[in-house]
């Protein structure tokens, strides 16, 4: 009787343990997903400062749509900072598609589909749609990319 009692014991806690991870990875790919939502925020309202305030400045490294890294932060600025300078409004951005697989608690991926409409400072407007990765790391403290790869729809 004692074996029994103990096998159901080990086995209700170990089903305590699962739930207590799952609600856990839940919460924390909450946590992505708001960081997610507030750069898309900042990218929308034209925000370089906040924007960049989403990225691990020392950590970063990436993968640009046409197949050449970023290997550093510093070599991202200035694509992020043209881009935005030259768009007068973001019309739309839409993320039809996003999913988040959580890692451990200091390490996520995101990936996501998107389309964009902007129009540009010198009048033309411009739509785009593609896909990317999103490399998200907590070990600052804060959710931050510690990379990105970015791809284009033909």
């Amino acid at each position: 009787m004692f074996k029994i009692k103990f096998v159901v014991v080990i086995f209700s806690l170990s089903l305590s343990c699962l739930a207590h991870a799952n609600l856990n990875h839940a919460a924390l790919e909450k946590e992505v997903l708001d960081s997610f939502r507030n750069l898309v925020e900042a990218s929308k309202k034209l925000d370089t400062k906040t924007y960049f305030q989403y990225f691990d400045v020392e950590k970063f490294i990436g993968l640009n749509s046409d197949g050449t890294n970023w290997n550093s932060f510093d070599e991202l600025t200035p694509v992020i900072n043209v881009g935005f300078n030259s768009i007068q409004k973001v019309k739309l951005i839409e993320f039809p598609n996003v999913k988040v697989s959580v890692i451990d608690a200091n390490t996520a991926i995101l990936v996501n589909e998107y389309t964009q409409t902007v129009l540009l400072k010198n009048g033309n407007t411009y739509t785009a749609s593609g896909g990317g990765t999103q490399v998200w790391s907590k070990r600052s403290g804060r959710w931050k990319l510690v990379s990105v790869s970015a791809s284009n729809k033909p």
